[in-house]
């Protein structure tokens, strides 16, 4: 089972660097403020514009080999993006 405290510390840092290079392909992202579990695969990061999901393969890909990640795989997460009015 997941201690959410000690991998929300562990994981920011890597969802940060993530997130700045989904901007790279969509520009109308916000910025970090916090992320949480939506289930056992699926992360959910919430911006000061709104939330995207990544998929904690994705991330954990990111986390092994930075450059590994695919602009498929940037553009997938992009497209979760929801826009939030706050």
């Amino acid at each position: 089972m997941r201690i959410p405290d000690l991998e929300n510390s562990i994981y920011k840092n890597d969802l940060t660097e993530l997130i700045k290079k989904v901007k790279t392909l969509h520009k109308d992202l916000g910025g970090y403020i916090e992320h949480f579990y939506y289930n056992d695969q699926i992360i959910i990061v919430k911006l000061t514009n709104g939330i995207i999901k990544i998929n904690e393969t994705v991330l954990e890909k990111h986390q092994t080999d930075v450059e590994s990640v695919s602009d498929e795989e940037l553009k997938k997460i992009g497209s979760t993006f929801i826009k939030t009015l706050l």
